[in-house]
């Protein structure tokens, strides 16, 4: 959301079609002189196109400086500290309608930066309650009108005297956010290109003295055989790698594509802006930063990213361990990394240096291939959406492992994995404990979300697999590295033991994994101690060629005069090109794994490590096998009216607060979502009006200041009807606030609802993952035991579905038990599908309830609800990708 501080306040960085950045900023009187510069600098056809004939470049420029941010805003990009773009919107007559006009410079068309302006000035003015921008082109001004075309939003054109009015429905909408998704895609990949594949690479910072990060780095470039040009830069100019080192970048007789820093302290930014003007089209931050300077990480972060930014430059790290590329036409080893890592089709990312070195010693260790890595340590900048972005048009690709500690922005991760997902497994090991909140005061939602759950749930609803040991995640990438993956849990198991057998059979239905009896043969099938590489042969092509198994497991028990290598060999022969997975426990009688050869399936030391890795593959083929879902078009929803109401909730109480009860009911009817009102009553003949007002039993509960629910000291009575009787209740529910010490103000009056399942439907933001829906019992019995689920705000009905699906308790009583009469599950999704949206246009919902939802055969109804709103802060600066 955009802050009142006005038009100065809005920094946004965004990603061009060639995967550099542009930054841009609301501009301010005192870049007057800057913007006069930028249009005296356009060619006389820009000139031509973006005035339609003469103009005087002064009043356009005091007029975008002086932009207000309300009736007018502009944006300006600048580059190199010069202002390359600038773009701005005047509101016109008609309401809710804007003029907008922008320009390039010329050398920089070609790179997106029109579409990219267009893409901000329309999410800013569409939370301004603009719904429409028109512009006027001349005809020939094709570039233009194509900028238009392809931007995603609703077009209408209409002509006349050689110009052209293009009128842009700028609503926010899904083929608006598929377009943006698309255009971020290929930015990302591009950005990631001079990275994994450059031309030419520096290392700055590379000396020859024990332990220099940068002369490990710079070693193992060379010796990798790097198809490129590279060479090391110190301020002394010494001798590295039997290379002399230039004094600074700008010595260097080619212009370095990547920079790699080494340097820590203030050689780090030295080096930083040196790249910025050289050339220079990505920097590698190995060091720490702070090893000389008294400064938070934090700081010198912002200061590389202001550096960096203000030329278009993309940063992986600091701290980062490098990067590496095996392919034959790069074969870069930027790390400072000793392991051995064989090319192949595994791409590993890490947040953290040290997890990123054990997880490439561990697929050296395993002889598993690596095709990319990258270390992005504390990813100031490249994040690791980007890397999946990147990972996901590698073709060389075919899983992905990940280690992650948080999440800077939950949505992106989980739009881009579910994408990624859908094509190559994701597999992801999380590091760092969750952080808990601490408030005295708290929503039943926030008390009942605990722990790693929330984390749980967002890797499991973008389809990624989540382990808790490098061991299984290694054993699982082996798998698909070389498996297909099952179509279904019907599990065969061949052993020369029936010992072994058992095992594994336990193995794999603890795992949710099926042995049942095959159609042609025996299973499990045990062949006995004696069996040797014929016999088992024979029994896996029996297996993989009956219908009803969907993959094998083979264990094999060493014993005096087996082979074990040899039956390793047999069992990968027979698998051939078998459309069903194998994996292997075939040991040595010293209990170690016979030596791999090229197209051998997985073999591991236990059968349970082979359960699970085919429980893990069973897991993938069930997420892909789920429709990929609708989302939801409720054309009535107004969402300008919402943020009206609670932006002006907070210009008067800027530190936010729990909503009232006719704020709470305004909101939800803006999203179209049912609730029984309520009325407020101060005395008992109040209480007695509004419950002749509803016009049949009521309901009576104590009124307490939200967060509090009368349920929790049981202050609700149900199916009062009369005077005697709400007089009565009046005076019960008083006895009960005081006797459990809480202030009496009042009590609330509404209509009795007909008998349903009461449902917990509730929002608490989580500091690392933004908005978490919770789902779960509600009533009384809100937040007991683990009668909850969790996910981000679900976008489309079979997201929904899933949350509901995923609380046991609540969807067997939509399901009818225990009392037979299935409830309305459609109107229960479609209400936590406009919850969702509600989320979306209002993030300033930091906590709430919507406790109880009253489930019915015919619908659904909020019957009580709490919200707290907090203004968010726009960082100073905004990556809009």
């Amino acid at each position: 959301m955009l802050e009142a501080t006005g038009a100065a306040a809005v920094v946004r960085d965004v990603l061009l079609r060639d995967g550099s950045t542009l930054r841009l900023l609301a501009p301010t009187p005192a870049d007057f002189e800057d913007i006069k510069a930028f249009y005296d600098g356009l060619s006389p056809e820009s000139l031509y196109f973006r005035f339609h004939g003469s103009a005087r470049t002064d009043r356009v420029a005091r007029a975008e400086a002086e932009a207000t941010g309300s009736d007018r805003f502009a944006l300006i990009g600048r580059l190199a500290g010069r202002v390359v773009s600038a773009a701005s919107y005047d509101v016109l007559r008609e309401r809710g309608v804007a003029e907008v006009a922008f320009a390039v410079a010329d050398e920089h068309q070609r790179r997106g930066i029109g579409t990219r302006m267009l893409e901000q000035l329309a999410e800013i003015a569409a939370e301004r309650g603009i719904h429409r921008f028109d512009a006027e082109v001349l005809a020939q001004n094709q570039r233009m009108l194509g900028v238009f075309e392809h931007a995603g939003f609703g077009v209408r054109r209409r002509g006349s005297f050689g110009e052209v009015t293009v009128s842009l429905d700028i609503t926010p909408s899904e083929a608006v956010r598929e377009r943006v998704t698309e255009r971020d895609h290929l930015a990302a990949v591009a950005a990631l290109r001079p990275f994994l594949a450059p031309s030419s690479i520096a290392v700055a910072g590379a000396e020859a003295t024990p332990g220099n990060i940068g002369y490990a780095a710079l070693s193992n470039i060379i010796s990798g055989g790097f198809q490129g040009v590279a060479a090391p830069v110190n301020r002394d100019g010494s001798l590295v790698c039997s290379m002399l080192a230039a004094r600074s970048l700008s010595e260097l007789p080619w212009t370095p594509e990547l920079v790699v820093i080494a340097a820590g302290g203030q050689d780090l930014l030295d080096f930083a802006a040196e790249a910025a003007t050289c050339g220079a089209r990505a920097v590698l931050v190995l060091s720490d930063g702070s090893e000389q300077m008294d400064e938070p990480r934090v700081q010198i972060d912002e200061r590389l990213l202001e550096i960096l930014r203000g030329s278009g430059l993309r940063m992986v790290g600091p701290s980062s361990l490098g990067v590496l590329n095996t392919a034959d036409d790069v074969s870069m080893n930027a790390t400072f990394s000793g392991a051995a890592v064989q090319a192949g089709r595994l791409a590993i990312g890490s947040q953290a240096a040290a997890l990123g070195l054990g997880l490439l010693g561990h697929a050296a260790a395993r002889e598993l291939g690596v095709s990319l890595f990258v270390s992005l340590g504390r990813r100031a900048d490249v994040s690791t959406s980007d890397l999946l972005e990147c990972c996901e048009a590698d073709v060389r690709t075919a899983a992905v492992l990940l280690y992650v500690e948080t999440f800077g922005d939950p949505q992106r991760f989980t739009r881009v994995a579910k994408r990624v997902a859908r094509t190559k497994p994701i597999l992801v090991v999380k590091g760092g404990r969750h952080r808990q909140q601490v408030r005295t005061e708290r929503s039943q939602t926030a008390a009942a979300l605990r722990g790693e759950a929330v984390f749980d749930a967002l890797l499991r609803q973008a389809g990624v697999l989540r382990f808790h040991s490098g061991e299984d995640l290694f054993h699982v990438a082996e798998l698909f590295e070389s498996q297909p993956l099952p179509r279904g849990r019907e599990i065969g198991i061949i052993s020369n033991s029936a010992a072994a057998a058992i095992v594994a059979a336990d193995a794999c239905m603890s795992r949710g994994l099926n042995v049942s009896a095959a159609s042609k043969v025996q299973n499990p099938i045990v062949l006995g101690i004696a069996a040797g590489p014929g016999e088992y042969e024979i029994a896996i092509r029996d297996l993989l060629g009956d219908a009803g198994i969907d993959a094998v497991l083979v264990s094999y028990v060493d014993h005096h005069g087996g082979d074990p290598v040899a039956v390793l060999e047999a069992v990968s022969a027979a698998c051939g090109q078998q459309s069903k997975p194998v994996a292997a426990s075939v040991v040595g009688g010293d209990g170690r794994l016979p030596e791999r050869t090229r197209g051998a399936i997985p073999n591991f030391p236990f059968p349970q490590s082979c359960a699970e890795a085919v429980a893990r593959a069973a897991e993938r083929r069930a997420w892909l096998s789920r429709p990929l879902g609708q989302c939801p078009s409720f054309p009535e929803v107004d969402g300008v009216a919402a943020h009206a109401l609670v932006a002006s909730i907070l210009d008067r109480e800027p530190d936010g607060r729990w909503l009232s009860l006719g704020e709470l009911e305004s909101l939800l009817a803006m999203y179209g979502i049912s609730f029984a009102p309520s009325r407020r009553c101060g005395d008992v003949e109040q209480a007695i009006a509004a419950a002749r007002a509803v016009s049949g039993p009521v309901v009576l509960k104590a009124d307490f200041a939200a967060p509090a629910h009368a349920s929790e000291i049981d202050a609700v009575l149900l199916g009062l009807d009369g005077a005697s009787a709400i007089r009565a209740g009046w005076r019960e529910l008083r006895r009960r606030v005081f006797a459990a010490g809480r202030q009496w103000d009042g009590a609330t009056v509404q209509r009795l609802e007909e008998p349903g399942a009461d449902v917990l439907v509730g929002v608490v933001r989580d500091p690392d993952l933004g908005s978490v829906v919770a789902l779960g019992l509600g009533g009384r019995q809100a937040g007991l035991g683990n009668s909850i689920a969790c996910r981000l705000p679900p976008t489309t009905d079979v997201e929904a579905d899933e949350l509901i699906d995923a609380c046991a308790e609540v969807a067997a009583q939509l399901d009818g038990y225990p009392s037979g009469h299935p409830l309305d599950r459609e109107a229960l999704r479609e209400l936590v599908l406009r919850f969702g949206l509600l989320l979306e246009g209002v993030p300033e919902a930091v906590e709430a309830d919507l406790n109880s939802v009253r489930c019915r055969r015919d619908g659904c109804v909020v019957l009580d609800m709490r919200m707290r709103i907090e203004r968010r802060m726009r960082p100073e600066r905004v990556k809009t990708w």
